[in-house]
């Protein structure tokens, strides 16, 4: 169990250097990324068709939810959920499927209200830029990664995979404005690239769904 409690240390420090992002501050990135990475605001209408959300707590995409994508929910860690700085918090939550001594799988999300699109699509793009620099500056490449939602922004997103301490892992992160909300959302995996990158493009597309 020891061991096994390293291997949640190591992809939990992997996560919060790549949702740093999503925590609000006014440090400067180390290293900024190449701008064509980053694209342009382009935030939904206003006057896009969304919900009005009720606050929750891991109720927009439940543990039910996350037992069918991951194959089973063991644990949670609150080192894995997206801090996110102003707005309305509406639902953080993470899930983490614990399989044994190097085999980890989890995922995380955040959804928050802002007082406009283009300020929900101005924090995800904050998420997209900080996440680069990070991972410039820690040496890690990180790949696109986008997909499409109703009455979304364009999505913002990467994945990258590191080996430590003897764990490879990838973590991948996908996040945009729907409407005034910003949506984000994590997935890791000590199994494949593939794995993180269905974790965090499954759960986006549930809760832009849940919120449009």
């Amino acid at each position: 169990m020891k061991r096994s409690m390293i291997v949640v240390a190591v992809c939990v420090a992997a996560v919060s250097m790549f949702v740093a992002g999503c925590k609000s501050n006014n440090s400067p990135v180390s290293q900024a990324p190449n701008p064509a990475q980053v694209p342009a605001v382009v935030p939904t209408s206003a006057a896009a068709a969304v919900k009005d959300v009720t606050p929750g707590n891991c109720t927009i995409y439940t543990k039910d939810d996350a037992v069918k994508l991951l194959g089973g929910v063991n644990m949670n860690n609150k080192a894995l959920d997206i801090n996110t700085g102003g707005g309305q918090k509406i639902d953080v939550c993470s899930y983490i499927n614990l399989k044994g001594m190097q085999d980890i799988e989890g995922l995380s999300y955040a959804v928050v209200k802002y007082d406009s699109a283009a300020t929900a699509f101005a924090q995800a793009q904050k998420v997209q830029t900080e996440m680069l620099g990070d991972a410039n500056e820690h040496q890690w490449a990180v790949d696109s990664l986008t997909t499409a939602a109703p009455n979304a922004g364009q999505v913002l997103g990467g994945t990258g995979t590191k080996t430590d301490q003897g764990v490879t892992y990838t973590i991948a992160v996908v996040g945009t404005n729907v409407g005034p909300y910003l949506v984000a959302a994590l997935g890791a995996s000590s199994e494949s690239a593939g794995n993180a990158k269905n974790f965090a493009l499954t759960t986006f597309q549930a809760l832009a769904a849940g919120v449009s």
